[in-house]
């Protein structure tokens, strides 16, 4: 997990607007600065980058109740394993 959750912090870094430091796994969501248009970038990079399909609808939001990019890791390790 830990060349995943580094790799996921790298994308969700270079997408990050007015961050100030590094993204953590205690990084709130909400201060990322993250539009639409960047969650659809994100996915697709992840997608790419770790060979995992993650599911997305537009019409939700696609974080759910993760507020902590620690939430996202934690999901995107459950979606890996079942895979």
């Amino acid at each position: 997990m830990a060349d995943m959750e580094k790799a996921i912090l790298e994308i969700v870094k270079s997408h990050a607007v007015g961050l100030v430091g590094d993204v953590t796994r205690d990084t709130l969501i909400a201060d990322l600065g993250i539009d639409s248009f960047s969650v659809v970038e994100i996915i697709y990079e992840i997608e790419e980058k770790l060979n995992v399909e993650v599911p997305f609808n537009a019409n939700e939001n696609p974080f759910g109740d993760m507020n902590k990019v620690g939430d996202l890791l934690d999901a995107l390790d459950g979606l890996i394993k079942t895979k």
